[in-house]
């Protein structure tokens, strides 16, 4: 009798637990269901917010800059931009390949120089520019990626910046280390790194800069 009572405990036990709300039959209860994020990811890009939240805070930073570049003017002011899913949008491929990441086509995507610009981050750019601030590209782009890279940049109006700083091919150390140490040999050459854009932390952690501003990007990590 112990032994049936047991088993029907346990059996009430698993129903209940399996029961849910129709609201709630699409929720995993520890990690979310990688289909149902790519799809919120489409959205997220699809419905403008993405773009507007791109915007916004490269306006904010743009605002920034334009309230301290009085204070900095007789320093040397610069601004540092990363390039991926910064000033360039790499989406299309993205999306193309379901959010994953295969390097053999990531590469022929980016010598293809394709990539449209960040409308916000342009703006901030071509203020910069405009107003004879130093910008400087810092972004994890290898070497021999430079030619693509110059010429998607040029393509997409980023004409007039000052140096566009690469990893070495075969460079696959930490970002943030290589980005901070370059931010470091910059304010060193007597620059005032007055905003820092990017869209990944280790874009912008380490020092050597005024400001810092991070952009979304729910689509990939770089550490």
């Amino acid at each position: 009798m112990k032994s049936l009572l047991k088993s029907l405990g346990l059996l009430v036990f698993l129903t209940s637990a399996a029961f849910c709300e129709p609201a709630e039959l699409h929720r995993d209860l520890t990690i979310p269901n990688m289909f149902l994020v790519k799809e919120s990811m489409r959205q997220y890009h699809k419905s403008g917010q993405y773009l507007r939240e791109i915007d916004a805070i490269a306006g904010q930073a743009q605002t920034y800059l334009e309230t301290n570049l009085a204070r900095v003017r007789d320093r040397k002011p610069a601004i540092v931009l990363d390039i991926d899913e910064t000033v360039l949008s790499n989406y299309p491929h993205i999306n193309e390949f379901d959010f994953g990441y295969i390097p053999t086509e990531w590469s022929a995507w980016i010598l293809r120089g394709e990539a449209p610009a960040l409308i916000g981050p342009r703006e901030l750019f071509r203020y910069a520019r405009k107003n004879d601030v130093a910008v400087f590209f810092i972004t994890g782009r290898a070497e021999k990626q430079r030619e693509a890279t110059l010429k998607n940049l040029s393509k997409q109006g980023f004409e007039g910046w000052q140096e566009l700083i690469m990893k070495p091919d075969g460079d696959h150390g930490a970002s943030g280390l290589y980005k901070a140490e370059h931010r470091k040999r910059l304010t060193e050459a007597g620059y005032t790194i007055v905003v820092n854009l990017g869209d990944q932390a280790s874009d912008l952690e380490g020092g050597y800069s005024e400001a810092v501003f991070k952009l979304p990007n729910p689509m990939y990590y770089v550490p």
